[in-house]
């Protein structure tokens, strides 16, 4: 068909091999154009770039001005308490840790018969062994530059948790080797919360157990500032599984000379213990422990102000299964 028909024709473009081809690209003397550009298309462009990135720069210089005059300190949080995400209500944390491999696990499993663990129980040696990890900062050595407070602290003063108010749980292999075993309460660090405490027996609310109650009444003045702690079976079975519990310190309460939490320099959190003295082997339990604070809410679902951990101990017979 011939071209003229189709209503157009084509021009075959003039083909420039080597360093022809590369002059012609430098500078094309038919338009003008420097390296495919026209001066104009050049100056065009040139602007454009220097507009966008002015403003680009401008942003950042106006972040980094912000983030300056906000000046956030490196040992302070900018939102504190009740602005913060976390508000002012800390759950407990459990101790000692899980092995790495199952570190998402709540549960406490060893074999009190055998300080070896195998690939289907776990020894009470590990337990043990990170239990003395946990504590490593408790050491008197380690708590040189800390103040014996008393049962108040002075301004500026970071509060010693001397290791012997644990007692039992302080020492030897913790229980684990003997099918007692000591399991360690701590409150999650809010900066700057000052609790609001329960500390007078004769305003408690009625979901402050009688075990509280009692203690209270044996305490004055700075002392019965404290988040007491309380643990139970959360079903009946779990109640009676669980057996006697001893508490270290023995009012189980976190002292208001530890509060508040100020990320100073050395500072420890202070600690609960809590001994299973008799739990029925090979039994698992389902534990709670719950902190009592005016400030302290209290939702199972999201662990606020409660502690959750699932603990089992076996003996030899038990942790040879069923025949």
């Amino acid at each position: 068909m011939p071209v003229d028909v189709l209503g157009g024709t084509a021009i075959k473009p003039v083909e420039r091999h080597g360093l022809e081809a590369i002059q012609w690209f430098l500078y094309d003397k038919n338009t003008g154009a420097i390296m495919g550009r026209t001066p104009m298309s050049w100056l065009l462009i040139t602007v454009f770039y220097i507009i966008y990135y002015s403003f680009l720069a401008g942003f950042w210089a106006l972040c980094l001005f912000i983030f300056f005059q906000i000046a956030v300190e490196e040992k302070r949080p900018f939102w504190e308490k009740s602005q913060g995400l976390i508000g002012e209500s800390p759950a407990m944390g459990v101790r000692p840790p899980q092995a790495w491999e199952l570190i998402d696990s709540s549960m406490i499993v060893f074999n009190t018969a055998s300080e070896s663990s195998t690939d289907d129980m776990p020894g009470w040696g590990e337990w043990a062994e990170r239990t003395k990890t946990f504590l490593e900062p408790y050491a008197d050595v380690n708590q040189t530059d800390l103040a014996n407070c008393g049962d108040t602290r002075s301004e500026g003063q970071v509060c010693k948790f001397p290791i012997s108010r644990l007692g039992a749980c302080g020492k030897g292999n913790y229980g684990y080797d003997k099918g007692k075993p000591c399991i360690f309460l701590k409150l999650n660090k809010i900066f700057n919360l000052e609790h609001e405490y329960y500390n007078d027996p004769a305003t408690l609310p009625d979901v402050v157990p009688a075990r509280v109650k009692k203690v209270m009444k044996g305490l004055t003045g700075p002392k019965l500032n404290q988040v007491w702690v309380d643990c139970h079976g959360e079903n009946p079975a779990d109640k009676e599984g669980m057996g006697k519990i001893k508490y270290y310190p023995e009012e189980a309460g976190f002292e208001g000379k530890y509060f508040p939490y100020m990320n100073d320099d050395g500072y420890i959190s202070p600690l609960i213990a809590v001994q299973f003295m008799e739990p029925i082997a090979g039994q698992l339990l389902h534990i709670e422990c719950r902190a009592y604070a005016k400030n302290i809410n209290y939702e199972k679902r999201d662990k606020i102000g409660i502690a959750h951990f699932e603990l089992m101990v076996h003996n030899q017979a038990t942790a040879a299964g069923p025949k």
